[in-house]
């Protein structure tokens, strides 16, 4: 009887027996279900140690260049979006400011209303003395 085995990325561990990366892990009964290995191999990749490492590994190389391009542009995007938020930032604050200002200025301008609004019907008091039928 015949034991398939597989080979993974990770440190695999079945009851008390561990299996360090490229050693032959057993699949089937006594060892990882199919399931299980097919997460593993999902999670960390398929097994690139091998005798064709060789040949993955061009194929890494390409990836890579492609996350490090990607990288710098994600880099790049976020040092715009970090000066966007600094600009907003300030402009935020700026007009926090303002706003409190043009309170203070709506609360004189109504206090000052109620003066005026007050002296206006003194006058019309006045007016009303002065024209009315003697």
């Amino acid at each position: 009887m015949s034991k398939k085995t597989e080979k993974f990325n990770v440190t695999v561990k079945i009851g008390d027996k561990s299996y360090k990366p490229g050693e032959p892990v057993p699949v089937g009964t006594g060892g990882l279900s199919a399931e299980e290995a097919e997460n593993l191999r999902a999670n960390f990749g398929a097994w690139t140690g091998g005798p064709d490492a060789k040949a993955s590994a061009a194929g890494t190389s390409v990836d890579l260049d492609k996350l490090r391009e990607g990288l710098e542009k994600l880099s790049a995007e976020n040092d715009r979006l970090a000066a966007d938020n600094d600009r907003l930032t300030a402009e935020r604050d700026s007009a926090i400011s303002d706003r409190t200002t043009l309170l203070k200025q709506n609360e004189q301008l109504e206090a000052d209303n109620a003066t005026l609004a007050a002296e206006v019907t003194k006058l019309q008091a006045e007016v009303e003395k002065l024209t009315a039928p003697k």
